[in-house]
């Protein structure tokens, strides 16, 4: 595999375009990333997970990607920067994302991003990809419906398909009680969350795949930080960005101590069309 040490990834610069809150003060909130870095510590530490598996692969030989699930396209315009001759599709189907996406490209820094605002099963025959990724986007979709299979057929032979959910069996700390808003979020929005480690390889199996790469993030460690900014935010954003600090702290020890291999609340997996 490439080193990809040589390659700069850095996540989150676009959030000053993207955020709400931060668009309205953009002088502030170029001081408060210059300082802070990323607000959101979910994609934060999603972004590590991420940033951390794209070393298992060929990153710099890749010459077409697509970002399934684009959402605010962070994962895209952060291997926009690291990789400027390589295409990045970033599809996206919410109206919303697709505007704040195009609005983003709309700042001519990032020539190598396109927008696909329809279903992997639009691109047209010909359309194959060395990369594949889809990033806490297939827990939001009936698993009928996981598009694993078009993913396969939409790369190109020896290209990689790279999934990351969150695993059917979470690790909590405080009483369920205490996340009542949360959790009737996660049962509207989290219809795919079905699958342990286990049953993501063999659903990824399934569609063709030779699997490369199996694991779990995200323990205890983590647990703690994400609800102790979940708890923060309730005080407000002045609250939430004080303790933001500590939050990531918090994760950095997990990254440099957590072994496990049989739980964990994210899972992800690298499978490779061999054909």
């Amino acid at each position: 595999m490439n080193n990809i040490n040589s390659i700069e990834l850095v996540y989150g610069r676009t959030q000053i375009y993207t955020s709400p809150r931060m668009q309205k003060h953009p002088k502030l909130s170029r001081l408060i990333f210059k300082i802070f870095g990323y607000t959101s510590i979910g994609n934060w530490a999603r972004a590590h997970v991420f940033i951390d598996r794209l070393k298992l692969l060929p990153l710099k030989d890749f010459k077409k990607i697509l970002d399934l699930g684009a959402g605010l396209g962070e994962f895209s315009f952060m291997l926009s920067e690291a990789l400027p001759t390589t295409s990045i599709t970033a599809l996206e189907i919410l109206p919303e994302r697709v505007n704040q996406l195009k609005s983003v490209l709309e700042t001519g820094k990032y020539p190598n991003v396109t927008v696909f605002d329809s279903k992997i099963e639009e691109f047209g025959d010909n359309e194959q990809f060395d990369f594949i990724f889809s990033i806490d986007v297939f827990e939001h979709i009936k698993p009928e419906e996981m598009p694993f299979e078009e993913c396969f057929k939409k790369l190109k032979p020896g290209g990689y398909f790279l999934v990351k959910i969150p695993n059917v069996n979470q690790l909590t700390i405080c009483p369920d009680s205490w996340f009542e808003e949360h959790n009737q979020w996660l049962e509207d929005e989290h219809i795919g969350q079905v699958y342990d480690l286990n049953g993501l390889v063999d659903r990824t199996q399934k569609a063709g795949f030779k699997i490369t790469h199996a694991s779990y993030s995200d323990g205890w460690l983590s647990r703690v930080a994400w609800e102790l900014s979940y708890f923060t935010a309730k005080g407000g954003a002045v609250l939430q960005l004080m303790f933001l600090p500590i939050c990531k702290l918090i994760y950095h020890i997990e990254w440099l101590t957590f072994k496990s291999k049989k739980r964990g609340n994210a899972i992800q997996v690298i499978g490779q069309k061999v054909v």
